[in-house]
Formats: C-alpha cells, sequence, structure tokens
C-alpha cells in the first residue's frame, strides 16, 4: 500500500531499514552472525526456525546486501554467509540491545550469570558506550534534539505486506542462546520501532501517533499496551487536557534511545532518499549535528565485531567472529 508520507518520521531513513531488519527472525539471523554463525544449518539448529523461513529471510538479506554468499562445498554446492560491511555497520544496534537488555534485567545475564564484554585490542573488560564523535560525551536522549526537514513530508514510502507476526515467547523458543532473546522479543518489530521513536519526537497522544505514522487503530493499541506493559512506556493523565491520557517513556524506555541512534543513523548511511535524513539529531552539548560512535569505556576506541568477545562464567568464550581465515574459507 502506498502511503503518502505526511510526516518526517514516514519519510526518514529508518521506515527503509526497518522495512529489512524490523522482524524478530531477522534480528536473531543477524545477532547469530556477529556471533559467528555462517551456515543455513547451524542458524536452523540454534534457533530452531523453519527451513522455508530461515531461506526466506536470508534471501532477502543477500538482496539488499547484508550479507553475501560464499560457496564452501562444492560437492552438492553449498553456501556460507557472510555479514558485508553493511551488515556489519549494525554491530552497533546490536551493542545498543544487548547493553540495554544487560541495564534492566533481561536475557541471558539473569540465566546464567553475568556475561564479560571484551575488547580484544586494550584487553579489558569494556561496556559500550554511545558517544557524541564531536564532543566525546554520552548520548542522552534528554541531551538531544530532534530536527524535521519540511521537504521530505513529501517523499512517500511504499509499506510492504507484512507476514503474520510470530507468537512465540522467549519461554517458548526453540533457540538455545538467551543471548539478546528478551530484548529481541520486545524490540523485533517494525511498528514497535516506529512507536518509539514517534515517542522520542515528542508524540503522545494516541491520535497524534497515527497521524505521525499512518499505522492502523489495531496495531497501534496493541503496540503501545505491549509497551505499556513491558514497562516502557507510562500511560498517565494528560498534562494539557482534563481527562485525557498521554504516553510517556520511563526511565526503562529513555534508555533505548542509544537503540534509536543506532538505527537512525544506520538508515541514514546505507539507505539514503532524495530528500534524506528527513530527521536530523541535534546534539546540545555541542550544537553539532549528532554523529555518534559506539566505543569502549575503557579505551575510548570503537567497538568492532571482529575485535570483541563475550566471555561466559563458566570461562568459556565465544568470539562474536571467527578467525579472519575462517571468514575468508
Amino acid at each position: 500500500m502506498l502511503i503518502a508520507a505526511s510526516h518526517p518520521i514516514q519519510a526518514s531513513s529508518v521506515t527503509s531499514a526497518l522495512d529489512i531488519i524490523g522482524d524478530r527472525w531477522t534480528l536473531l539471523i543477524l545477532r547469530d552472525a556477529f556471533l559467528g554463525i555462517r551456515r543455513f544449518e547451524q542458524w536452523q539448529h540454534h534457533l530452531g526456525i523453519a527451513r522455508r523461513l530461515l531461506a526466506d529471510r536470508l534471501k532477502k538479506l543477500v538482496a539488499n546486501g547484508l550479507f553475501v554468499r560464499a560457496p564452501y562445498q562444492a560437492h552438492r554446492l553449498r553456501y556460507d554467509y557472510h555479514l558485508t560491511p553493511m551488515g556489519h555497520d549494525l554491530y552497533a544496534l546490536a551493542l545498543m540491545i544487548r547493553r540495554w537488555e544487560r541495564r534492566w534485567g533481561t536475557g541471558v545475564d539473569a540465566v546464567v550469570g553475568e556475561i564479560t564484554l571484551v575488547h580484544r585490542p586494550c584487553g579489558s573488560k569494556a561496556e559500550p558506550r554511545c558517544v557524541c564523535v564531536h564532543c566525546g560525551q554520552e548520548v542522552t536522549a534528554q541531551q538531544t534534539s530532534f530536527e524535521a526537514r519540511p521537504e521530505a513530508s513529501r517523499e512517500p514510502h511504499v509499506w510492504p505486506r507484512r507476514q503474520r507476526r510470530s507468537s512465540m515467547t522467549s519461554s517458548q523458543a526453540p533457540n538455545r542462546s538467551p543471548f539478546l532473546q528478551d530484548a529481541i522479543d520486545i524490540l523485533g518489530d517494525r511498528w514497535t520501532y516506529l512507536v518509539l521513536i514517534a515517542v522520542f519526537c515528542g508524540t503522545r497522544r494516541f491520535t497524534a501517533f497515527r497521524q505521525a505514522l499512518g499505522v492502523a487503530t489495531n496495531i497501534l493499541s496493541d503496540r503501545l499496551r505491549r509497551l505499556v506493559e513491558a514497562q516502557i512506556l507510562a500511560h498517565i493523565p494528560s498534562t494539557e487536557q482534563s481527562n485525557a491520557y498521554e504516553y510517556a517513556l520511563t526511565k526503562k524506555g529513555l534508555d533505548l534511545f542509544p537503540v534509536i541512534v543506532a538505527l537512525l543513523q544506520w538508515g541514514d548511511r546505507w539507505l539514503p532518499g532524495p530528500h534524506r535524513p528527513a530527521l536530523i539529531l541535534r546534539h546540545q552539548l555541542c550544537g553539532r549535528r549528532l554523529k555518534s560512535s559506539v566505543t569502549c569505556d575503557v579505551c575510548g576506541d570503537s567497538l568492532r565485531s571482529p575485535d570483541v568477545e563475550y566471555r561466559l562464567p563458566s570461562c568459556h568464550s565465544r568470539s562474536t567472529t571467527r578467525s579472519t581465515r575462517s571468514r575468508q574459507a
């Protein structure tokens, strides 16, 4: 369906980004790619995903430039799937999701204990930080503002037909790794991201969400309900109108801001359009247009997937990537 993009959110690159990665299975496939999985059978075993569904998601990721296929077996031809630079650039998003999950008590840490992120170049246990590259200060929602380009509102966006959303919860999922699982169960949905972006842009009322996003009433009601149940949004009396209610971010919700920044900047970098960026972030501490980087809190260098590993409490460690030799095999 073609919707006239009457609001900058609809015209922004984030809508195109979510058309590619805005579903739960795609995010889980990308998560496993950062943990070193490269082959169809490995994904299927690890995620418990139907072959047809996995083939569809991998085909889409290849077509959109996030993966490339490379044959690893000549007899009965089979392929590895390798992240491209465009795919690797989503690592900042994965780290910010991980940071949020760790801070709010979900995921693997609650099951097996604290997982340690180790930055190999400095050898330190690291906590990812989203910082402004201009002033070096950590990025927060309270110190950042959105600006819209008026001409961007004229750009239409084609919303793709959506497949039926899986009703599987993390407790039902056959996926054998709870790493990022709970966070992806909450955030693995295009409309959830768009609602969150609208809130960060200042949207508070139900009718304003509909106008900003062009979303059906039943879908909007469902996503708002889920975000309230997850304690990311609060449904509170309006400060401007009696007998009315609005939605506000909780502390847990505000802490998702670096996730939104990472997604928005990835879309602006890799999915440019004629009027993009439609949404511009301004960092109020330095007054400049925000350009962020996810860095090690110890040495300050950018965190790249080949340079990071996760260590379980059992002292077993799993690198986020294979060795250079195995990546090129």
